[in-house]
């Protein structure tokens, strides 16, 4: 279990962490959050959060993906910031191993994952969960799951190109099962809830 506080080595705590993970490592009472993720492949969905936040390169090198907006696409460095709107999806390609922190909202809301077509682009699916009802882990877990169990969710209504399967190898998969099994059952957002809308 990683010891939340004010001041904490993030090179330390890189040991704790797991793939994609959005660990949080600020004390539970700060404004803004601050989770930690680790990995050196590319994030295997989209992160949709429903309101604004903020990702730092704590170390190494990485592309960041973005959908819905003017910007697609940026490189960030060690040091380097990119705002992401609420409602942008996002996903973090590092071209090495690296260490992410992600600033968001204490109380987050909505998030989401989603997957966009290779071929044409056409946003595929997307999943969305109550980040405050669970751990996110457990969101992105179930995401996949779903997306997995179901051909048409991974089928482009755009070109029909027909997506692989998320594997356990592409993030925290068995890391993730193990921290979000004493989850009690799933929550998704309540029916006709107009969920995280950023679509053009």
């Amino acid at each position: 279990m990683i010891t939340r506080g004010r001041f904490q080595s993030i090179f330390d705590l890189a040991e704790e962490i797991g793939a994609w993970d959005e660990r949080p490592v600020a004390p539970p009472f700060a404004d803004p959050q601050v989770t930690m993720s680790r990995g050196s492949g590319a994030q295997p969905f989209f992160l949709i959060c429903s309101k604004d936040t903020v990702v730092i390169q704590a170390t190494g090198s990485a592309d960041a993906h973005l959908r819905y907006t003017g910007v697609r696409h940026t490189r960030m460095e060690v040091g380097d910031m990119v705002y992401v709107p609420a409602g942008v999806p996002c996903r973090i390609e590092p071209n090495e191993e690296s260490v992410h922190l992600r600033f968001k909202a204490i109380n987050p809301g909505l998030e989401g994952i989603a997957w966009f077509c290779r071929r044409c682009d056409t946003e595929v699916w997307r999943y969305e969960f109550d980040a405050e009802a669970q751990p996110v882990q457990q969101g992105y877990l179930d995401g996949c799951r779903e997306f997995n169990a179901d051909k048409s969710h991974r089928t482009c209504g755009g070109c029909d190109t027909v997506h692989p399967r998320w594997t356990s190898r592409d993030t925290a998969g068995r890391r993730s099962s193990k921290l979000c099994s004493s989850t009690t059952r799933r929550r998704r957002p309540p029916e006709g809830h107009p969920g995280i809308v950023r679509r053009p």
